[in-house]
């Protein structure tokens, strides 16, 4: 799992949170770190803010994306308007959460994305 977020309280919290559900996280301070970790160590799921300094999380998601096409991404923004989902979906993001999210809807939202596939 992987953390892409400039934010140290949130990386933190991020953690924090998803250790204690079981999951190894990875952080990545900027959206360059973002697509190096995602591209060398291929996490189960990668959890994207989108205002990052270097690239923002919509340019790194796409060059990850272009490598990894299945790579699952949440995209992390306070901007949460319609418009704003819409664009979001459009350039990749498998799902969204909308900044401040609850903890337990990050929890959730990792968990249904990590799952095996059911045959």
């Amino acid at each position: 799992m992987l953390v892409a977020d400039d934010n140290d309280v949130a990386q933190r919290l991020c953690r924090r949170v998803l250790e204690k559900a079981g999951y190894n996280v990875l952080i990545a301070p900027d959206g360059l770190q973002a697509v190096e970790v995602a591209l060398s160590q291929r996490p189960n799921m990668i959890l994207m803010d989108v205002a990052m300094p270097g690239i923002d999380g919509i340019e790194a998601m796409r060059r990850i994306k272009a490598e990894i096409p299945d790579q699952p991404i949440v995209i992390a923004s306070a901007h949460s308007m319609a418009s704003d989902r819409e664009r979001f979906l459009a350039a990749g993001a498998d799902d969204i959460l909308s900044k401040p999210f609850r903890l337990a809807d990050l929890v959730a939202i990792v968990a249904k994305l990590t799952a095996p596939p059911s045959s």
